[in-house]
């Protein structure tokens, strides 16, 4: 209906592009714990996740943000 479906292809493909989706697919093959790693892994599963449970340890019960009217401040005193 809407065009040749049989002929050649038309749609030309980055090698780069393949070889990205290619390494993502199998990343288990190319990945190795070096020092960067490890450092990212500690940084994202247990710097930031502590330091937001400490700041809503820190901050619970000091913030008030139902009903205020203009100027007032969210802080409990």
């Amino acid at each position: 209906m809407a065009g040749d479906h049989h002929g050649p292809s038309t749609l030309r493909r980055d090698p780069a592009i393949d070889r990205h989706f290619e390494m993502r697919e199998n990343y288990e093959k190319y990945f190795r714990w070096t020092r960067k790693t490890t450092r990212q892994a500690f940084g994202l599963l247990v710097v930031i996740p502590g330091a937001l449970l400490w700041l809503g340890y820190k901050y619970e019960g000091k913030i008030n943000f139902e009903a205020k009217k203009r100027g007032q401040s969210i802080w409990e005193n």
